[in-house]
């Protein structure tokens, strides 16, 4: 069973620890769900416990989300930092991969450009352009608490501030991965993300996974969840000169 420990003093600033082979790195695992708290961590647990047998440690984190008293955009995402170096001060012994799922990578690959210690992250299905998203998605609106009139100006500006994109160039290898019959996340977000990764120079891949949509990231049977060890396992295994060189930006289909 998994030990439940807290990286700050709020309700929602805790994660789940499942300790692992001391030689493999820590996987923090970034949930989904629109920002909000109806929504929880245990969306991620049969992936962490699967990793977890696999041999790695893994930090499957709360934060705190839209709906709890006075939560909105930065905190989510100062939770998530706060939550990697917790991991990095307490529970690192091998280095340190996020691993997130949809409006989690947001807030998991926004996070992992200002950590650029980190070995990776991989971003399955993952929303990592909010401008491109567009302007009208309550979800978003919600999460930095702006009116339904607000200026639009005011509104890509506001959205350019959690976007990873905005956060080009970082030198933190990402892995994107999305399933092409995703109807909640367009795949195309992630490619524009690679796009920019390219212009930029980065370290940054897409993968996207073929006959498969949104929801299976969080099924351990799926393809998605295999593409999602795979990328573990090659950020995983790369050398210090590995890290530093980056690779191709390109795109292909599994």
């Amino acid at each position: 069973m998994p030990r439940r420990l807290f990286y700050g003093s709020e309700e929602s600033q805790h994660g789940h620890w499942y300790p692992g082979d001391a030689d493999k790195p820590v996987v923090t695992v970034v949930h989904g769900g629109y920002w909000r708290n109806l929504y929880t961590m245990t969306m991620e647990s049969a992936v962490a416990k699967d990793l977890n047998r696999r041999g790695y440690p893994v930090w499957n984190i709360e934060y705190r989300r839209v709906g709890e008293p006075g939560v909105h955009w930065p905190i989510l995402g100062q939770d998530v930092l706060a939550a990697i170096d917790y991991a990095d001060a307490n529970l690192v012994k091998a280095g340190q991969i996020v691993v997130a799922h949809s409006a989690g990578a947001t807030l998991g690959v926004w996070a992992a450009a200002q950590r650029e210690h980190l070995l990776g992250a991989v971003s399955r299905a993952g929303v990592l352009d909010l401008i491109e998203r567009g302007d009208g998605d309550q979800s978003m609106r919600l999460l930095f608490d702006l009116a339904p009139n607000a200026n639009l100006r005011l509104v890509k500006r506001v959205f350019a501030e959690a976007s990873p994109v905005s956060r080009m160039p970082f030198k933190t290898p990402v892995r994107v991965l999305h399933g092409r019959n995703d109807q909640t996340v367009p795949y195309q977000l992630s490619e524009w993300f690679i796009d920019n990764a390219r212009k930029n120079g980065m370290d940054a891949t897409l993968q996207i996974i073929e006959t498969e949509g949104h929801d299976e990231f969080l099924d351990p049977a799926s393809k998605s969840h295999a593409a999602t060890v795979a990328a573990i396992e090659e950020l995983a295994a790369r050398s210090p000169a590995d890290r530093n060189a980056p690779s191709a930006a390109g795109g292909r289909s599994d």
